[in-house]
């Protein structure tokens, strides 16, 4: 298990953060799972069910300890940037690989992330729902919704 490349997937935040817009997700999604997957299925299988809660433990230390590592005014941007990728890119490969640890190992970091940092808790969603979620607009004002969009 190499627990820094499974912290990298969540500090890791460029060019990820700039692709979360709705012509460039789907693309960058799948860049994403393509690295970080085989990590995640790798330290999943290793753990075992039993070893998951540690596992996400562990993930969330090396998390934190980048946040430490930070300039202190600098922190809570980077924390901010950090949940934004585990809710947009790490929680939508978590709950998509065919492997059921993983889906586990999504919960267990949401749950674990909201146990240390009960104000910050995020929600998960999978890659389907989150890229349905996309709004046309220009300049910030939504555009109508196209008929051929699913109701």
């Amino acid at each position: 298990m190499d627990l820094e490349m499974l912290c990298r997937a969540v500090q890791e935040t460029k060019p990820w953060i700039d692709d979360f817009r709705k012509r460039t997700y789907e693309k960058a999604f799948r860049a994403y799972t393509n690295r970080f997957a085989p990590c995640y299925l790798e330290a999943a299988g290793e753990a075992g069910e039993e070893g998951l809660q540690r596992l996400a433990s562990e993930i969330l230390d090396g998390i934190e300890a980048g946040w430490k590592c930070q300039r202190p005014w600098n922190r809570a941007a980077v924390r901010v940037m950090e949940k934004q990728m585990a809710v947009d890119y790490l929680s939508p490969m978590l709950l998509e690989q065919p492997d059921p640890k993983c889906g586990t190992l999504c919960e267990l970091l949401r749950d674990g992330w909201a146990a240390r940092w009960p104000k910050d808790a995020y929600g998960t969603a999978a890659y389907q729902e989150l890229k349905q979620g996309f709004r046309d607009t220009i300049m910030g004002i939504e555009l109508g919704r196209r008929r051929r969009d699913a109701e």
